[in-house]
């Protein structure tokens, strides 16, 4: 009899050892569900920054000479040689902060034609012009508003997708006197900022375009 009280509660022990062994298997298992949902998104958004990154590498190749000066999102023509003149992409990718138009477009002035995406002057032909006898597409824009209508058209998405788009001169080509350009492009998302920084935490790269750590960014060089 002795021997049974001292057997009383032993099994409840055991089903609470159990129990507690489940909950820790339990936790390290939902960790593990959170890492891998985390590294999906990240692998998800990575993607979707290098199909902005191949778009806008094909506008730099479409519009080799489409320079511009000036400064914000007011910008006139230039040639490549003019004195602080920069790459179209450069100066448009690159402006901090867009004006919406009515239809929440991004809106940029080249050569004082305020250019946007799905507004009056979206640079879409409708209607045809005469030229050498032969009826052609009327060609509302010049080729530099054009390249920044398909500038402004990569931005949209990728603000769209929350992330943050910029493109600089990279920083192994600074210092080289050439026309064709060695351009940085640099998406970023979260609480990184698309800059090449040594001083901001929240960079994505430093100044000579390392990686900082904790960063959530990529950077992929176009000409």
């Amino acid at each position: 009899m002795n021997y049974l009280s001292s057997q009383r509660g032993v099994g409840l022990i055991e089903v609470m050892v159990a129990v507690l062994l489940l909950s820790v298997a339990v936790l390290g298992f939902s960790a593990l569900q959170v890492r891998a949902v985390s590294a999906t998104d990240e692998s998800l958004v990575r993607t979707k920054s290098l199909t902005l990154v191949r778009n806008l590498a094909e506008v730099m190749r479409a519009y080799p000479d489409a320079y511009v000066t000036g400064s914000g999102a007011t910008l006139t023509t230039a040639t490549p040689a003019t004195m602080g003149a920069m790459p179209l992409v450069q100066a448009v990718a690159s402006i901090p902060s867009l004006e919406s138009s009515a239809s929440g477009d991004y809106t940029v002035s080249i050569d004082g034609l305020a250019i946007t995406i799905g507004g009056t002057n979206n640079c879409l032909s409708t209607g045809t012009q005469t030229v050498d006898s032969k009826v052609v597409p009327l060609q509302p824009c010049n080729i530099n508003q054009l390249a920044a209508r398909d500038i402004l058209l990569v931005k949209q998405i990728a603000r769209e997708e929350d992330i943050e788009l910029a493109v600089v001169r990279c920083p192994s080509d600074l210092g080289q006197d050439t026309i064709q350009q060695q351009m940085c492009v640099i998406m970023a998302w979260n609480d990184t900022e698309a800059v090449l920084d040594d001083t901001d935490e929240n960079a994505c790269a430093n100044s000579n375009g390392v990686y900082k750590n904790g960063s959530q960014c990529l950077i992929s060089e176009a000409y």
